[in-house]
């Protein structure tokens, strides 16, 4: 089959248009993935920064009682996420790790939350520290 001088080089402008849409496609369908990830790791540190806030407001309810002394606990929590949670199906499971300390000031303690999660076949962890217990103002 004979080409006329219109169509000389066509096929190779057909490739490459071709070429470079395979590429677009493909380079959104990994930002994609890339982004389902990130959402899925934003949710897994929300909720570790949420279980250790809930943990230093029963510290300081502790601390207000009295009954907060030094030592360290370890327990787990699941959390359950939402269920528009794409990747993460029913939620996730987390270690935390309280470590109480007195300090010089008469009830006054630094305390450490460490909350550590499995996500991603990857173990991540956030440590949280804050001053616990009496204050100057009261």
């Amino acid at each position: 089959m004979a080409m006329k001088d219109g169509e000389k080089g066509f096929l190779l402008l057909e490739t490459l248009v071709l070429a470079a849409v395979l590429v677009l496609m493909a380079s959104a369908l990994l930002l994609y993935r890339q982004g389902l990830r990130m959402e899925a790791q934003t949710r897994f540190e929300a909720a570790a920064t949420f279980l250790a806030e809930s943990e230093f407001a029963y510290l300081e309810y502790r601390a207000a009682s009295g009954t907060l002394a030094e030592g360290a606990s370890v327990r787990q929590e699941h959390v359950a996420f939402s269920p528009e949670a794409s990747d993460v199906s029913g939620g996730g499971d987390f270690l935390l790790r309280t470590d109480i300390q007195r300090m010089e000031q008469a009830g006054a303690y630094r305390a450490a939350v460490t909350v550590a999660w499995q996500h991603g076949g990857r173990q991540h962890q956030q440590v949280y520290q804050r001053r616990v217990g009496v204050y100057e103002g009261q």
